[in-house]
């Protein structure tokens, strides 16, 4: 039986998530880039910023030539995280083979067919639900197999769908440049231009597979497969993943230290709870320091052994935040990720018995609050650290007043945190 795959794609994802919560960015050159630095290049751009000779790859300071008038946005990796989700949930009430991918979907239709009918109209219910629900423009192809369905979903420049007819994949890729085929990159794009002047993808099926072994080697077949239209990839929905992630984003942008820990804090409960309640321990910590101008800087680090207590969870993450985080830029948001779950160590060091006597109480006390807050609420007993960012934000409404002896009388107290720098280089 034929296979049924439908291919859903937002052009330039994080500008059309940009676009809906911002209406000032539409119908303008947009692109996205970090902001610290004019030499930064450009991770996506708009169709606008394309017209105007803009493309993915140029600093900064190269495409504002080409186009004063260029709104250059920082990444924001929340709302690309957000928007994915919401896309797959969208595509998720049509079949449970999704696959999702940075703001495009594949959809194995093949089993639903009956219920739902052809994959073209999918793509037309699927359209106008991404359209009413999250304000963007998506294209879609239609075709036997993956390659097929993304090549036709990419050549579309208006909302519609694509539907390639089975048995026409060939002629459909016939008059494509070599460069839509998966596995042709930049070298061997080069090479096959350069030795056999091979341009479009009706030359490169014309080829026989001992000839094209003479030029590519061993992704000789599969390179004739796929220029003839044959593509046996399955559609993959996600794999379950071990690793416990915990994400926030601050109210306002941040550089003092002790609101940075205190929101430290509350992610490293809500991974410590997490991984308690699986009865396992995590061996490797990471963490993601997202900047207000887009710039992002991560850092893992080994544990001894699996914990799920807190305390330790802390002590570890506190010293990969002094040592990850440097930049003196204000902070937008922090992602912490346990990973290698395993079971905790159940047998202790014969010779560490401090070691065990300090686990122990360790172990006594994470319960004894874990019981409490079940019982009681997550507010029942905090950290102390915890309470930094509800005291910042009383000191910032109503400075606390300090007394000046030499004026003989009260002054506000400032705030201490990192110095900043200006963003541009």
């Amino acid at each position: 039986m034929d296979r049924e795959i439908l291919h859903i794609t937002v052009p330039a994802f994080p500008i059309a998530l940009a676009r809906a919560i911002h209406a000032n960015l539409r119908g303008r050159p947009v692109a996205v880039a970090p902001l610290n630095s004019e030499r930064a290049l450009l991770q996506c751009v708009s169709a606008e910023a394309a017209s105007d000779g803009v493309y993915a790859g140029t600093p900064i300071y190269q495409a504002r030539k080409s186009s004063p008038s260029l709104i250059v946005i920082a990444p924001d990796p929340h709302l690309m995280a957000r928007g994915s989700q919401a896309l797959t949930e969208l595509s998720g009430e049509y079949t449970p083979l999704v696959e999702p991918g940075a703001g495009r979907v594949f959809l194995d239709l093949t089993a639903s067919r009956r219920l739902f009918g052809p994959a073209r109209d999918v793509a037309a219910r699927l359209e106008r639900a991404i359209a009413s629900h999250l304000g963007l423009e998506a294209m879609a192809g239609a075709g036997i197999n993956k390659l097929v369905s993304r090549v036709a979903a990419d050549v579309m420049r208006e909302p519609g769908v694509y539907d390639v007819f089975h048995g026409s994949e060939k002629n459909f890729l016939a008059p494509f440049p070599v460069s839509v085929l998966p596995g042709v990159g930049e070298a061997r794009q080069t090479l096959l231009f350069r030795d056999l002047n091979l341009q479009r993808v009706e030359q490169v099926a014309s080829l026989s597979i001992p000839q094209l072994r003479l030029a590519v080697g061993p992704f000789a077949l599969l390179l004739h497969d796929r220029a003839c239209g044959i593509d046996r990839s399955p559609v993959q929905p996600p794999r379950f993943s071990t690793e416990i992630v915990e994400e926030g984003l601050l109210d306002q942008e941040e550089n003092d230290d002790a609101i940075l820990l205190s929101e430290l804090l509350r992610l490293v409960e809500g991974c410590g709870l997490r991984l308690r309640r699986l009865n396992k321990g995590a061996r490797k910590v990471s963490l993601s320091v997202m900047y207000a101008d887009g710039v992002t800087q991560q850092g893992k680090r080994l544990l001894p052994c699996p914990t799920s207590l807190d305390l330790l969870l802390l002590h570890a993450v506190e010293e990969l935040f002094f040592t990850t985080c440097k930049r003196r830029q204000r902070v937008r948001g922090l992602r912490l990720s346990c990973d290698q779950v395993a079971e905790e160590a159940g047998q202790l060091d014969l010779f560490a018995r401090a070691q065990a006597q300090v686990s122990q109480k360790q172990c006594d006390l994470q319960h004894t609050l874990d019981a409490l807050r079940e019982k009681h609420g997550s507010n029942v007993v905090r950290w102390g650290k915890g309470l930094a960012s509800r005291q910042e934000a009383m000191t910032r409404s109503e400075p606390m007043p300090e007394w000046n002896p030499e004026s003989g009388s009260f002054s506000p107290q400032r705030r201490k945190g990192r110095k900043e720098i200006s963003s541009k280089a």
